[in-house]
């Protein structure tokens, strides 16, 4: 059976690969797609997400709108912001781009709103549905208070979410991831909510990096899609060999929704996440591990997953596999269900 996700995103580079393989991989239904502000204005990720999937040949999937600040704090953008909208790096391109969808025909209402009438929906129908956060929370947090305790408990499966940093530390603060840092009233929200959560740090993303040459292989098979994915991340500039110990820039996002499918590829760990919203260290995790003696599973009463560590060559090739399934369903004029050439145990060796 699929696994029905609405995703809350702030396209950004690992966005667009997290929206990508979610409208390719078979295991996946997409219901919606939210934009919040984060490494972007809300406009700019707005945009960058309906890019996304006109290019990817989905452009009937609803892509809203959502909150252009966070809760509480001042708003900060992501060290990424220069990259801006997608398509300004693509002029050259623009004859085989897809055509500019008109605003006017995307969906009016807000992402959290949305989000909470498909929370509510899932309740109804007892059709429990994942909620995938890539960006600030913000949209996260405000679909649960619409949508109420107890269609909560029963709509939403788990929310899985990219943020926070143990060991890792920080990226756009010292101490402090940046979808934590956006907004951490709403990350502290959803942390506290009782939900569950299942968390994707730096710790685990800095593990999996796209190299030159695996960014060469999406480019020459992965066709139109690929070409241009390959030249957004080169764009982004995300290097960084003396911090992530390797080269490569991390595709931070795109383990989340990978991990829905095939969860065999991580290793994840009982936890109790803690977010907080003082001043000074806003945005800063914290973790409570169990103390378990061998045969005690007294790890398993804490609320929350983190991921510890991930097999970043089968995800890469994983992500590969898709991008040339995707490219051949758009190639194909969106006939049929996209099929991958391989079953998942050929991508995993």
């Amino acid at each position: 059976m699929s696994k029905r996700i609405f995703l809350s995103c702030d396209p950004g580079i690992d966005d667009m690969a997290a929206i990508l393989f979610s409208l390719a991989d078979r295991d996946i239904e997409l219901l919606g797609v939210g934009a919040v502000a984060g490494n972007v204005s809300v406009e700019t990720a707005w945009a960058n997400a309906r890019f996304t999937c006109d290019l990817a040949g989905a452009a009937a999937t609803p892509c809203h709108a959502g909150s252009n600040s966070p809760l509480l704090r001042d708003q900060i953008f992501g060290a990424h912001k220069a990259l801006g909208t997608f398509r300004d790096h693509l002029a050259d391109q623009e004859d085989s781009l897809p055509a500019v969808r008109s605003i006017a025909v995307a969906p009016a209402q807000p992402a959290a709103v949305a989000m909470a009438h498909a929370i509510t929906d899932a309740a109804v129908t007892k059709r429990p549905l994942t909620l995938v956060a890539t960006g600030p929370m913000t949209d996260v947090a405000l679909a649960i208070q619409l949508a109420g305790a107890k269609a909560s408990a029963d709509g939403i499966a788990s929310i899985v979410a990219m943020g926070g940093a143990f060991k890792a530390l920080g990226n756009r603060a010292p101490y402090a991831e940046m979808n934590m840092l956006s907004d951490p009233h709403a990350a502290r929200m959803v942390a506290e909510s009782g939900l569950p959560l299942v968390l994707f740090p730096l710790d685990v993303t800095w593990q999996c990096r796209l190299t030159e040459q695996d960014l060469d292989h999406i480019a020459r098979e992965a066709g139109l899609i690929g070409e241009i994915f390959a030249r957004l991340f080169r764009a982004s500039d995300r290097e960084n060999p003396a911090l992530y110990g390797g080269p490569g820039g991390p595709v931070h996002d795109l383990l989340t929704v990978i991990w829905l499918v095939a969860p065999e590829l991580f290793i994840l760990r009982r936890a109790r996440v803690s977010v907080a919203t003082g001043h000074e260290l806003a945005g800063h995790t914290s973790r409570q591990l169990p103390k378990v003696k061998e045969g005690d599973k007294a790890g398993g009463k804490l609320p929350h997953c983190i991921a510890d560590a991930v097999e970043s060559d089968a995800v890469r090739a994983l992500f590969l596999d898709r991008l040339k399934a995707l490219s051949r369903a758009v190639d194909g004029n969106n006939s049929g269900q996209i099929q991958t050439t391989t079953n998942r145990e050929e991508d995993l060796q």
